[in-house]
């Protein structure tokens, strides 16, 4: 069983747009921890969309934290998810370009990204950001035993105690309390991420 991009959607509700508002506070405030979060959140997936763009991991990375230090030094304010994403990813996007142009390198492979940027909806970096953060969530939940792994995963999907007791041929006090080890294992391990906690508090 996998976990399935409807995950994430579920989160949709008013304690994830309160945190996601609290995020984008502290990104527009300047303020340290939201900073490191956004570095982790983003950092990985932009690195390796770069690198497909200028085949060089060392530049990628260099294009990468510039962007970062651009926006610290800018006046810029998010007021939405989608907005921030969408600024990181046009931004390294458009300064690989410019390394690209600056290199001279071959004109078929600059043509083709620079008709990317052109075909690509703005919502489709949006999900592959949403995507990452589900997998970094897969793996972890996969290295749990297998009925917890179960009753979390039926959990997730949204069934009753009393129906995962009833599908699993367990008790109600079982499900309850392998339910409970799951998410604190889960926290424990993915105390690097603000925002994957925030899923978690959501989905308990």
């Amino acid at each position: 069983m996998s976990i399935s991009f409807c995950l994430f959607a579920k989160t949709i509700g008013n304690h994830t747009v309160s945190s996601q508002e609290k995020f984008l506070k502290g990104i527009n405030q300047k303020e340290s921890d939201a900073w490191k979060e956004l570095y982790r959140y983003f950092y990985g997936t932009l690195c390796n969309y770069t690198t497909k763009i200028v085949v060089d991991e060392t530049v990628a990375e260099d294009i990468v934290q510039e962007c970062f230090i651009s926006i610290w030094n800018s006046s810029l304010h998010f007021q939405e998810m989608k907005a921030l994403s969408v600024y990181l990813y046009r931004s390294v996007h458009n300064n690989a370009l410019k390394y690209l142009r600056d290199k001279n390198v071959d004109n078929q492979r600059l043509q083709r990204w620079s008709k990317e940027q052109d075909d690509v909806e703005d919502v489709d970096f949006y999900q592959a950001v949403e995507e990452e953060l589900i997998r970094k969530l897969h793996v972890v939940i996969d290295q749990l035993p297998e009925q917890r792994k179960n009753i979390l995963l039926l959990s997730i999907d949204g069934l009753t105690v009393q129906e995962i007791a009833d599908q699993l041929n367990i008790s109600i006090n079982t499900v309850k309390t392998q339910k409970k080890r799951a998410y604190v294992f889960l926290k424990e391990n993915l105390k690097q991420s603000l925002l994957l906690i925030y899923i978690l508090e959501i989905l308990k």
